[in-house]
């Protein structure tokens, strides 16, 4: 049987929170993510099954990023003395990026200029024929920066030969 192909997105839960990774066909939580808890803006980095259950080792960042603590399948175990041991128990580049209450803008409402200049946005790229799937308001910083294997970075050097322009 045929592998599922696994889809990177974000989910939003009703009280704030928030998980970025890989997502299943229903786009609920089913693989390798982060979870960030609005209230605390602590987040957990590791493996999580579709009921949000956190499977094997992974690492919960407190809010300012600078502490980590072990957690296995979940259960909060000891602190990491290095962040980058902590980095490297789950795979990250970097330490995630903060999100908590504080750095959330509060909502507005509708706005009518804010809406033309989206509208503009649009318009500007479909006239230039350029992707549409940009946002108007920037990327998306809450996904996870995965290391990438030795295997990934040859394929991807030799992706970047190929297509490159030379003179």
């Amino acid at each position: 049987m045929a592998e599922v192909h696994a889809f990177q997105g974000c989910y939003g839960f009703s009280g704030g929170n928030l998980y970025a990774g890989t997502v299943n066909i229903h786009g609920k939580p089913d693989g390798k993510g982060t979870l960030y808890y609005l209230d605390s803006g602590e987040c957990d980095v590791g493996v999580f099954g579709p009921e949000l259950n956190q499977i094997g080792p992974g690492v919960r960042f407190n809010r300012e990023r600078d502490k980590a603590f072990a957690l296995e399948d979940g259960t909060l175990k000891a602190q990491i003395a290095n962040l980058d041991r902590a980095l490297d128990r789950v795979g990250l580049e970097k330490a995630p990026e903060e999100r908590h209450k504080g750095l959330i803008p509060s909502a507005i409402g509708f706005s009518k200029l804010r809406q033309q200049q989206v509208k503009a946005w649009y318009q500007y790229r479909a006239l230039g024929n350029m992707p549409m799937n940009e946002s108007a308001y920037g990327p998306n910083k809450y996904p996870p920066a995965w290391k990438k294997s030795p295997e990934e970075l040859a394929a991807e050097a030799e992706l970047k030969a190929k297509f490159s322009r030379g003179p």
